[in-house]
């Protein structure tokens, strides 16, 4: 009997500690919005720093300041952004094969990841996770 009342303890314990922990593991994952009014203006956003940021050699690429990000792209809170020569790469939350975050394509095609690796949250806007 003292067994099985030292499992159910122990079991109790380890829920209580899982629902602890598990929503601060949830709160600190990335997620995309799905806000079709936000995302419409980080289409727009990124658009326009295609045009004020243009990739070019050697490196094909050009990081944005922090100071010039666009308003909603900056309220996302992203660690860079990037200019391609594809499009604009969003980085939320970094990892060792892409990291989490939003790409907008000059076309869908162009989009570096396999098709696989994306959802598309709103028109040209894709997010994506390590792929």
């Amino acid at each position: 009997m003292n067994r099985r009342r030292g499992c159910l303890v122990t079991l109790v314990v380890l829920a209580v500690l899982a629902a602890l922990a598990i929503p601060v593991l949830l709160a600190r994952w990335p997620w995309p919005i799905s806000d079709p009014v936000r995302l419409k203006a980080i289409e727009a956003e990124a658009q326009a720093l295609m045009a004020t940021h243009p990739a070019r050699p050697p490196v094909h690429y050009a990081r944005v300041p922090e100071s010039q990000l666009p308003p909603v792209i900056a309220s996302l809170h992203p660690e860079w952004v990037t200019v391609h020569e594809w499009g604009v790469d969003i980085v939320i939350k970094p990892y060792f094969d892409g990291g989490w975050g939003y790409h907008v394509a000059r076309s869908r095609r162009d989009l570096p990841m396999f098709d696989g690796c994306y959802s598309e949250v709103g028109h040209g806007v894709f997010w994506h996770g390590p792929c």
